[in-house]
Order: structure tokens, then C-alpha cells, then sequence
């Protein structure tokens, strides 16, 4: 849809007085960080007409009734740590700050719930859960900046997911601003509801297309007595990935988690991070961390894991000297291997588990026909694939035509396996182009018929996923 009008000076004045003055800010006046999120910063830079930042849900609402009434685009923005450019507002107009929506609401132990608003930070909810004994199992590798608004927006899946599910398993009930500015409930605390369209599953993974999340509420867990991780090395992604599969259905041992780094990422993280966290590995490295309810369960579990990793091939199974440590490399892999391949591009890849062998067979044979680098970090356990892909020896002048190349043969490898384009981090504006050549074009046409019914003057977060038809 074209035909947005410009943000004037009355509509300034009226955002002002649903949200406050001190809460408006317009022009040159707005910070640069809006322009862009995490994975976009060296991307065109795309600042909005004004910046207001709403501290209820009726605010939420009548900031989307204006919109309407006026015809200007509204881009939500919870943390700012997204990765596809989902909270970058393409076309000017608004941008919804959720940032002052950050309470945690309620926490029930015997209700193992939590009810948030949309601009808390993961971390925080997993301390405060901790503290009565609960785990939040939503635990993606920015959960120390990420919230859970931009979360839910994503589906984002992170490290815990082999057992407990992404983010999208975690949600009981939302609290929604649609698109034309009405406020509903969808979803409930219920253990069974068979009561129409599952709604929580829709804006799930919707990027902020067809509704913005003002409440949550999430499942919470007991907290296990012990948690351990180990890093078991191998002699190559090969042997990593086949432990992987006889991990992950392994009853005896049952992993949380199974995160796949191959070694030259390991060092590298090392180096950024000035601390062996892997022990200087000589291989490839499976990180495995698994609960207990007392040390005798868990030496169990850890003669398991030794058996099952000597059968293929370990070099070594060791318990992690300080998993925090270890947790806080991992989650600034991206930091570190930006510090060492300035120029490379990022990608979400996502396919079955029982085919990661086949993909990272291909993924390493196009490398080396192309004569390109790469690095791994991926939450191998669910088939998302954390990969940065690097010139390598190829001159400069011909890596973006080479690497659009690239791309399209990886692609088409990962939907050749039943795989897509993003596990976790979204389609957003980045990745809008490639998905527009993969989809099926009868999903396509469903996802657009979604969006005209949710958002018939396609108001809300535009030019991300799709393109109207």
C-alpha cells in the first residue's frame, strides 16, 4: 500500500497528549539507535518522523487509532536487539518505544505462571523466576538486552529449546493492541482449550505485523536442584552433529541443551573474550547442559554422556569451569567473530534435525567450491543453524555477486531438506526478498490475506515479511 501522509505538527501535538510531552520526541531530536537494530547498524539507516513512548496499553491503542485516522505507518520496538530489521521503521512515520512497559506484572509458584508486560528483559525474568525457585525457559543468546515483547514477536527459540520448547511453547495468553487500535485477550491459562483459532500461535513469529503485545503470560517451570554443562569435543562437525542426534533422544541423559560451535568460532570467542571457556579446544565443540535432582542422578548422567561421546569419537568430555563464563562467550559470539571477519553476512538457517548432517555437508563442500569462510554457533539440537559466511580468498570486488550466488545455492539446499529461511531471528526486511522466491505461493497468499483482514490500512510495521500483493 502507498499513500502514507507525513507526521505534521498537530500529530505531534496529539501524541503528546496521549502520551505525555516528555515522552514524544521528534526530528533531528531522535536518537541514531532507532534507525536500525542489531543486525542492521551497517545497513541504510531508516529513522522515524517521531518517537513516542506509551506507558499502558490505552496509550498503545490510541497511538494505533491516530495512525488509522491518519494513514502513518507504526514500527514497535522492544529491544532493539533484532537481527532482520524487524523494528526499523522502513518508512518513517511512528515508532513505538514499548521500552516503559516493563513490569513483571505477577509471578505464581502454584500456578507456575508469570504475567509480564512486553519490555522486560528475558534475563530479568529468569533471576526473578530463579529467586522462587521457577525457570523461564525462553533463554535466546541476547537474553541479557533482548525483552520478552520482541521474543514473542520473533518465536525466537535459543538455547534451551532441544527440551522445553521456543518461545511460542512458553506463552499461555496475550493482551493485544490490533491493528486498529482495540484491545483483546487471546489465549488462556487453561491446560486444554479447544475454543476456535489459536491465535497466541499467529502473532507468535508475526514480527509486529498484525498486533502489538502489551501483556504476557508465560509458563514457568520448577527450577531443577542442579544444572551442569559440559563441552564435549570431537574431530569434526560430522562426529559433533551425529552425537547430536543420539543426544537428543536419549531419555538417560536428556540434554537441555545441545549447542553446536566449531573450533575456529570456540578460539575466536576465546580471544574476544580472554578466557579458555573451552579449554583451547583441538575440535569441534558440543556444549551439553542437562538438570539433576541430586549428585547421584547427575554423575549418572554424566557416565552417559562420556559413553555416548566416546562411541563417537570424543577428544575429550569435560565439565565447564565456569559455565557463566562459558554462557557469556556464547552469547557474544556474534561480537567476537565481527571483531576478526569484518565483512561477512549472517544467517538463520533452520532444518530437521535427523538432516543437519546432509546441510553441513553441503553448507562445507559450497564453501570450498567458492572459496569462502565460515563460522558455526548453532542450537543444533533443533536444527537452527547460526552460520557468518566470509570472503575467504575471494577478492573483494567479487564477493557480493559471489555471494548472492552463494546464498541462493544454501537456500535451496535448506528447502531441498524440508528447511527455512529463519529459525529464530525472522524474515523482517532482510531476508524479505529471499522468502518472496522460496515460499509456496498459496502460503504466500494466506499470510496476505491474514495481514488485509488484521490490518486493512496496513498501518503497522510495513515493508517487513512480505510486500502487499
Amino acid at each position: 500500500m502507498s499513500g502514507y501522509q507525513p507526521v505534521t505538527a498537530e500529530i505531534v501535538a496529539v501524541l503528546s497528549a496521549i502520551v505525555g510531552p516528555g515522552q514524544v520526541v521528534a526530528g533531528d531530536e531522535i536518537p541514531a539507535r532507532f534507525g536500525h537494530d542489531a543486525g542492521t547498524w551497517r545497513d541504510a539507516q531508516h529513522l522515524p518522523e517521531v518517537l513516542v513512548a506509551p506507558a499502558n496499553a490505552e496509550e498503545v491503542a490510541a497511538v494505533l487509532r491516530l495512525a488509522n485516522r491518519a494513514l502513518v505507518p507504526v514500527t514497535p520496538r522492544g529491544g532493539g536487539t533484532g537481527l532482520a530489521g524487524g523494528a526499523v521503521p522502513l518508512l518513517g512515520g511512528i515508532l513505538l518505544d514499548l521500552g516503559r512497559l516493563d513490569r513483571i506484572l505477577e509471578i505464581d509458584p502454584q500456578g507456575r505462571y508469570a504475567v509480564v508486560e512486553p519490555g522486560v528483559k528475558t534475563s530479568r525474568l529468569q533471576r526473578v523466576a530463579g529467586e522462587q525457585g521457577l525457570l523461564y525457559a525462553g533463554d535466546p543468546c541476547s537474553n541479557d538486552d533482548c525483552v520478552i515483547g520482541g521474543n514473542i514477536a520473533t518465536n525466537a527459540g535459543g538455547n534451551r529449546a532441544v527440551k522445553y520448547g521456543v518461545t511460542s511453547d512458553q506463552v499461555l495468553e496475550l493482551e493485544i493492541v490490533t491493528p486498529l487500535g482495540d484491545r483483546t485477550v487471546v489465549g488462556s491459562r487453561l491446560r486444554k482449550n479447544s475454543t476456535g483459532y489459536n491465535l497466541v500461535r499467529l502473532y507468535a513469529g508475526a514480527e509486529g505485523t498484525l498486533g502489538i503485545i502489551t501483556r504476557a503470560t508465560l509458563k514457568l517451570y520448577p527450577l531443577a536442584p542442579l544444572i551442569r554443562d559440559f563441552v564435549v569435543t570431537l574431530p569434526d562437525l560430522a562426529s559433533a552433529i551425529g552425537l547430536v542426534s543420539g543426544l537428543r533422544n536419549d531419555h538417560g541423559v536428556d540434554p537441555i541443551v545441545l549447542e553446536l560451535i566449531d573450533r575456529r568460532t570456540a578460539h575466536a570467542m576465546e580471544r574476544y573474550n580472554e578466557a579458555p571457556v573451552f579449554g583451547n579446544p583441538a575440535g569441534d565443540c558440543l556444549v551439553v547442559q542437562f538438570e539433576a535432582d541430586d549428585a547421584d542422578e547427575l554423575a549418572r548422567k554424566r557416565a552417559l554422556l562420556e559413553l555416548r561421546s566416546r562411541g563417537h569419537g570424543a577428544l575429550g568430555v569435560e565439565p565447564a569451569v565456569d559455565s557463566e563464563a562459558l554462557w557469556k562467550a556464547r552469547r557474544a559470539w556474534g561480537k567476537a567473530l565481527e571483531a576478526e571477519l569484518p565483512v561477512a553476512f549472517g544467517e538463520d538457517l533452520v532444518v530437521p534435525v535427523e538432516l543437519l548432517a546432509g546441510f553441513a555437508a553441503r553448507l562445507q563442500e559450497l564453501v570450498a567450491r567458492y572459496r569462502f569462510d565460515f563460522r558455526l554457533a548453532g542450537h543444533a539440537g533443533d536444527g537452527n543453524m547460526h552460520l557468518r559466511i566470509a570472503p575467504g580468498a575471494v577478492e573483494p570486488d567479487r564477493w557480493p555477486e559471489a555471494h548472492g550466488r552463494f546464498r541462493d545455492e544454501l537456500y535451496r539446499t535448506a528447502y531441498a531438506l524440508g528447511g527455512r529461511l529463519s529459525g529464530e531471528h525472522g524474515i523482517g526486511f532482510k531476508r524479505k526478498e529471499p522468502l518472496g522466491r522460496f515460499i509456496d505461493p498459496v502460503e504466500l497468499s494466506l499470510m496476505r490475506a491474514v495481514k488485509r483482514a488484521f490490518d486493512p490500512n496496513h498501518v503497522l510495521n510495513p515493508g517487513k515479511i512480505f510486500d502487499p500483493a
